[in-house]
């Protein structure tokens, strides 16, 4: 699952089989930069893929929020 556009970020989930359940790999990417991506694995424990790579992106935009916010709050004079 690829979101190209939240809030100036590029976030790409990959659902994993793990010991019986689906987590996902949730990578974040300032769109427009080269800087190196923001990666998590995100224990999620769900019983299909589809419904793990939702509960990462909610995850990851959140991250997205939180990230920005502090950002915005720290070039604040």
């Amino acid at each position: 699952m690829i979101e190209p556009d939240y809030r100036g970020h590029r976030i790409e989930v990959t659902a994993r089989h793990v010991d019986g359940a689906w987590d996902a790999e949730v990578r974040i990417r300032r769109t427009f930069t080269e800087a190196k991506p923001h990666v998590e694995r995100v224990t999620c424990r769900k019983s299909s893929a589809k419904v793990a790579e939702e509960r990462a992106a909610v995850y990851a935009r959140r991250w997205v929020d939180r990230h920005e916010a502090e950002t915005r709050r720290l070039r604040k004079p």
